[in-house]
């Protein structure tokens, strides 16, 4: 009995090591651009690039800041059976009166995440006006 249960046991493993080296593997993405409050730079905007997930919460692949000119670059990894569902957020305090942030969330194109070793196809998110309300934004009153 023991014998079948080693051979079992062989037999699931190498199965699952055959299914990882397949569907799990290094996914990564990579976003460019520049924020502006108005007519100034949004210099020092903290910037956060996620996967969002289908169950429980969603993981933090990387965090920047805009330098002086608001201008960005973040780049993540993450391994992962499932495509990564890649999000960029923005908190911003710009055109807010409130001591919150305000959250912008952009939906990165599923085309400019690789499965590779790094970051092979970058997403030129543009320059983006934090002024300008969007739908669907939110608000983050901790962590500040």
């Amino acid at each position: 009995m023991s014998s079948y249960i080693g051979f079992l046991v062989l037999v699931l493993g190498l199965a699952v090591s055959s299914i990882s080296a397949q569907g799990f593997s290094q996914q990564w993405v990579g976003v460019r651009g520049q924020v502006f409050c108005g007519t100034s730079p949004a210099n020092n905007t903290d910037i956060r690039l996620f996967n969002r997930n289908r169950i429980g919460f969603d993981d933090q692949l990387a965090a920047v800041r805009s330098d002086a000119n608001g201008n960005f670059q973040i780049s993540g990894g993450q391994g992962a059976w499932f495509a990564v569902n890649a999000r960029l957020r923005i908190y911003t305090s710009c055109n807010r009166r409130l001591p919150c942030d305000r959250v912008i969330d952009f939906g990165i194109p599923s085309q400019f995440v690789t499965r590779s070793n790094g970051v092979t196809n970058w997403y030129d998110l543009g320059v983006i006006n934090l002024m300008t309300s969007t739908r669907g934004e939110s608000t983050r009153c901790f962590g500040k």
